[in-house]
This record gives C-alpha cells, sequence and structure tokens, in this order.
C-alpha cells in the first residue's frame, strides 16, 4: 500500500512540474514536427508563378515520406531535375490541351498537387511504377532523376506517365463508353507483366500494360495516341503480324477515343493529337 502511494505521488509532482505557469508552448513550428526546414528560393517561386498561381497546383519536391509509398525504397528528386521536368509538364501537357480546350478546362479538371521522387516503385514481380494518380487530386511521378532534356525517349516516358494519370482522372469523371469492355476482354489479365508488348498487338491492345484492365486499357491508348503520335499508333495497326480482327480492334479504340473527347468534353482530340506532338518536338530542339 505504501508502494501505491509513493507511486501516486511521485505522478502528482512529475504532472505539477510539467504544468508549471512560467512554461508556455513555442510561437513557431518545431523543424521536422511540421516547421519548414527551407526558405523558399527562385525554383519555388518558378513553380507558384507557372503552377500554383494560375492553376492552383502545389508542386512538392523536397522529400516528404508521407505522400509516397514507404514501403519502398526511394529517394528525392535531385534538385537540378524539378524546372526541366515541370517545363516539361507546362509544354507538353498543359498548354496543348490550354490551346484545343481552353483555359477552363484546365482550371477544372487538373489534379492540384504534383508530388515528385527521384527513383522508381520496383515491386516483386518485376514491373517497375513511374507514376500514379490518386482520387483525381493528386499525381505522383517517380524516376525523375534519370530525367534527360535531351533525350525524345526519356521526354516521351516522363509524358506518357502523366498524360496516362490525367487520362484516369477524366474517364473517373466521366465514363469512356461500356462497348470498350466488349471489344476483347478475353485478354485482360492481372498476369499483364508476363506479356509483350508485341503480344498485346497481336490481342488488339496498344500494350502490354494495356491488358491489365480495361480502364488501363483506355489510357494507355489515349497516351500512346497523344505522346507517341498517329504514325506511331498506324505502324502497331499495320504489322504484318497482327491478325485482321485485332487490326479492327485496334482502329475502333482510336474511334472511340476521338468520340469520348468531342462527346464529353469537347476537346478536338486530333487537333489535341497534333499540338502535344509539336510540343515535344519544340521542347526537345
Amino acid at each position: 500500500m505504501k508502494k501505491f502511494i509513493t507511486y501516486i505521488m511521485a505522478m502528482l509532482l512529475l504532472m505539477q512540474a510539467g504544468c508549471r505557469k512560467g512554461e508556455s508552448l513555442p510561437d513557431t513550428p518545431i523543424i521536422d514536427l511540421g516547421g519548414e526546414t527551407w526558405v523558399n528560393g527562385p525554383l519555388d517561386e518558378w513553380l507558384e508563378t507557372e503552377f500554383l498561381d494560375p492553376f492552383n497546383i502545389q508542386v512538392k519536391y523536397k522529400w516528404d515520406p508521407y505522400e509516397l509509398n514507404y514501403m519502398r525504397n526511394l529517394v528525392p528528386v535531385n534538385e537540378d531535375k524539378v524546372k526541366p521536368v515541370m517545363e516539361a509538364v507546362r509544354q507538353i501537357w498543359i498548354k496543348p490541351y490550354e490551346r484545343v480546350a481552353g483555359d477552363a478546362f484546365m482550371k477544372t479538371y487538373v489534379p492540384k498537387q504534383f508530388v515528385l521522387a527521384g527513383s522508381a516503385e520496383y515491386n516483386t514481380n518485376g514491373t517497375i511504377i513511374l507514376g500514379q494518380a490518386e482520387g483525381g487530386r493528386k499525381i505522383v511521378l517517380l524516376g525523375l532523376n534519370r530525367f534527360d532534356t535531351a533525350s525524345r525517349i526519356e521526354v516521351q516516358r516522363m509524358l506518357h506517365t502523366i498524360h496516362h494519370e490525367f487520362a484516369h482522372i477524366l474517364h473517373q469523371t466521366k465514363l469512356y463508353p461500356l462497348e470498350w469492355k466488349a471489344l476483347n476482354p478475353e485478354w485482360y489479365t492481372a498476369t499483364w507483366y508476363n506479356n509483350t508488348d508485341e503480344e498485346a498487338y497481336r490481342q488488339g491492345l496498344i500494350s502490354a500494360y494495356a491488358k491489365a484492365s480495361p480502364d488501363e486499357d483506355f489510357v494507355e491508348t489515349v497516351s500512346f495516341l497523344l505522346v507517341f503520335g498517329q504514325q506511331y499508333y498506324d505502324s502497331v495497326i499495320n504489322r504484318t503480324d497482327v491478325p485482321e480482327r485485332s487490326k479492327q480492334i485496334l482502329q475502333r479504340k482510336k474511334e472511340m477515343v476521338v468520340d469520348y473527347f468531342n462527346n464529353n468534353f469537347n476537346i478536338d482530340f486530333i487537333s489535341l493529337q497534333q499540338e502535344t506532338q509539336a510540343a515535344i518536338t519544340d521542347y526537345l530542339q
């Protein structure tokens, strides 16, 4: 009993010591507990001018593990990659849509946050995640430390990710026609990564990843048409190893994408495609 009373007395003393009137909470946030650890510089001011002010898009490039998949070993994006990446986003994604769809469209549908990371996510099944859209409000771009402004392949790879994820946002707002899911449902599979792009072509899909689901098939088709262009898409259709039925399916999917953008958003998809291709060429010059 004496031990119990002694324990209570000790706790009361500790509580009294912790509640002295002379002590007060700090007026400024504590570093790493919600406080800022850096001062905005020229890069932050540029991001604010180009993205936050006109579109209310926040670009997060400083390391914040809570914005990313903490179950993966990721590294921050190199600061010298941030402006080239976001300049490409502005020129090759935002500007073409603005010119064809209008300023109001972009302000309505753009995600309100971009999160940048230097490395990609590597899965145990051998697949690599380069980006993802979360709830229509956020796009995460990964693997950016390898971004090279002089490489068409790298520029297209990164823009393919953005157009892919943005197409997800659009179809989650206005669904594509149900006919899409009935064109070649027998080829959708959770183990899409066991297939090659060439096998997907022969089945009427534009990439192996398009085999993952009808949703992924739709956004892959949109992104390939915009980023790699009509000539590339036609080259897949015209391959000698692609059966006639698959050629017809690929052609039908292209027509459905054009109709989807026109009927749901009043966007001339062919013009958007041409603007995107021109923007890629201009960026690489």
